[in-house]
């Protein structure tokens, strides 16, 4: 079973996979979506998750589907990566990744109708994709000769730790508050919510940084 994540190609394909899966979804339920006021989505000052409210966006269906499918891609791509950087906290990055590839499935599964539980799967996601962002990309610099993988391909990196970081920074410390301020607004947004727009940079920077990832090794 370990020979086959020991191959880049399981990697690369879910890696991929996952990747074209999110952005599509992402994209087509953004077009169809319609606020509680009627107002189209921008990442400027919507939530991602928003996409997926049933009774409010048009194709959540699709968006929560389109995640789940993503988490089951992320999950052998995680794997896959652990087993082929070598050492120990190759390892734990790829526990981290594996938690993390399980959250964004769960999102899916609990969108933010039951904002509960949808709460606690998005900073479930939050905290490992984190850890395993800062993991991976210091397996990736402190390589032994021979590199497996190019160490300047680390730096892609960088922007997607930042994201993360500044995400829990900026949202609330524990969950309950969070599940609050998740809570779409009533009234007209600011043209700039900036919660919503970090966590958007979490999404631009995961996506380049799973592709590099997997095309470098």
């Amino acid at each position: 079973m370990i020979e086959f994540f020991q191959n880049p190609t399981v990697v690369r394909a879910f890696s991929l996979g996952g990747s074209l899966i999110a952005l599509l979804v992402v994209i087509i339920s953004g077009i169809a979506y319609r606020g509680k006021l009627g107002q189209r989505y921008s990442p400027l000052n919507h939530y991602i998750s928003e996409l997926g409210e049933l009774g409010i966006s048009r194709l959540a269906w699709v968006f929560n589907l389109g995640l789940i499918l993503t988490g089951l891609c992320l999950l052998p791509a995680c794997l896959s990566l652990g087993f082929l950087l070598p050492g120990f906290w190759a390892k734990l990055a790829m526990a981290a990744g594996i938690v993390a590839a399980i959250s964004v499935s769960l999102v899916g599964v609990f969108p933010m109708n039951n904002l509960k539980a949808h709460a606690f799967v998005a900073m479930s996601y939050f905290r490992s994709g984190l850890v395993m962002v800062i993991l991976f990309t210091l397996v990736v610099i402190f390589q032994k000769n021979p590199p497996v993988m190019p160490r300047l391909y680390a730096l892609v990196g960088v922007p997607a730790v930042l994201a993360y970081a500044s995400f829990l920074i900026y949202a609330p410390i524990n969950d309950k508050k969070f599940e609050e301020g998740v809570n779409p607004l009533e009234l007209p947004r600011p043209k700039v919510w900036w919660i919503a727009f970090i966590e958007w940079t979490v999404f631009i920077t995961t996506i380049p940084w799973f592709l590099v990832m997997a095309l470098g090794v």
